[in-house]
C-alpha cells in the first residue's frame, strides 16, 4: 500500500486547522496529492411549531465565506509546497466525506477533534462516528494537542484481519517516516491469581503462565515478520495484561509514540471497534494522533 491521496475534511475550526497542518506534514513526506473537502452547514431555525431556513441571500453569504476561508487554507499548503485540491460539496456531511474519499481514491482521510470527551466530540459532532461506520478509508483522528508526524508507531494488535489491516497501513506510513515501530497485544492472564495457591497449585500455575506469555511472544514475533518487510528484528513486541487500554497507551508514553494504530470491523459504529471498547477509550484518552482503519471481512 502506498499512501498518494489524503482527503482533510474542515470546519475551519482551530482543531481542523491542526488536522490541516498534520495532513500537510504527512503528505510532503510520502509525496501525496492533499484534498481540502468542506461541507456547509445551513442552520434551521425553530420557531414555535414551525422550520424557518435562511434565504437564497444567507445561503450565498454562507458558501461565499466558505469559500474565502477555503482559499485561505489553499494559500497556506500552497506556501508549503504540496499539491492540492479544494472542494466545496453541499449534502449530508458524513456522506460527503465518505463519497468523495471513495470517488477520488483517497488512501487517507485526516480530521481534528473537539476537546477530551470521546467520540462524541470529534470535529461535526457525530459526523466522524458515521464516517467510521461507513467508510472504507483509513481515519487518522488529530486530538487537541495537535501531533507531530509519525515517528515511534504502537499498534494495537490481536491476530484479527482489523489488526492485520491496521498494521498494513502503518507499515505505509512507516516506509516513509520510519522510527520503531511496536506490537502490543493485551491478554488476560488466566493463570495470574493461583501462582501464590501453595506450593503445588502456585508452581503449576507458574509453569503455565510463563507458556502463555512464551506462545504468545512467539506469535508476535511470528506476525512482526510476516507484515513487514524490514528486519522483524527491529519491531518491539509487548504482552500487556490488565485493563488493555491502558496497557496500550502505558507503552505508547513509555516508548514516546507519536501514533496509535487499531482496527474497526463491519459497520455497526463504535461498539465494534477493534477489541471491544478498547478503540473508544483510546479515542477518548490518546494525547497522539489515533489510526484507524475499517475492515468488513
Amino acid at each position: 500500500m502506498q499512501i498518494n491521496q489524503i482527503l482533510v475534511p474542515t470546519d475551519f475550526s482551530d482543531n481542523a486547522e491542526l488536522a490541516v497542518n498534520y495532513a500537510i506534514a504527512l503528505a510532503k513526506r510520502c509525496s501525496a496529492k492533499l484534498h481540502l473537502l468542506h461541507t456547509p452547514v445551513v442552520p434551521a431555525y425553530l420557531l414555535m411549531d414551525l422550520s424557518y431556513s435562511p434565504g437564497p441571500e444567507a445561503v450565498t453569504r454562507i458558501l461565499n465565506d466558505a469559500q474565502d476561508a477555503l482559499e485561505q487554507q489553499s494559500q497556506a499548503i500552497t506556501a508549503a509546497g504540496v499539491e492540492h485540491f479544494t472542494a466545496i460539496r453541499e449534502g449530508t456531511v458524513h456522506e460527503v466525506i465518505r463519497d468523495y474519499a471513495k470517488e477520488h481514491d483517497v488512501d487517507l482521510i485526516v480530521v481534528g477533534t473537539h476537546g477530551r470527551s470521546g467520540v462524541s466530540r470529534l470535529m461535526y459532532g457525530s459526523i466522524t462516528e458515521r464516517v467510521l461506520k461507513t467508510a472504507h478509508t483509513p481515519i487518522i483522528v488529530v486530538p487537541p494537542k495537535g501531533g507531530r508526524v509519525p515517528s515511534s508507531i504502537v499498534i494495537a494488535y490481536d491476530f484479527s484481519a482489523p489488526a492485520k489491516h491496521a498494521a498494513e497501513v502503518a507499515r505505509a506510513i512507516h516506509g516513509v517516516c520510519h522510527g520503531p515501530l511496536h506490537l502490543v497485544h493485551g491478554y488476560l492472564d488466566v493463570w495470574g491469581e493461583y501462582t501464590d495457591r501453595g506450593a503445588v497449585v502456585g508452581e503449576a500455575a507458574e509453569k503455565r503462565r510463563q507458556a502463555l506469555h512464551l506462545g504468545l511472544e512467539g506469535m508476535l514475533k511470528d506476525d512482526a515478520k510476516e507484515l513487514f518487510s524490514i528486519d522483524a528484528q527491529a519491531i518491539q513486541t509487548h504482552l500487556v495484561t490488565g485493563d488493555p487500554a491502558a496497557g496500550i497507551l502505558k507503552v505508547a508514553d513509555e516508548v514516546g509514540a507519536t501514533l496509535i494504530c487499531a482496527g474497526t470491523t463491519g459497520k455497526s459504529g463504535i461498539e465494534r471497534l477493534l477489541i471491544g471498547s478498547v478503540a473508544r477509550r483510546l479515542l477518548h484518552d490518546s494525547e497522539v494522533p489515533l489510526l484507524l482503519t475499517h475492515h468488513d471481512g
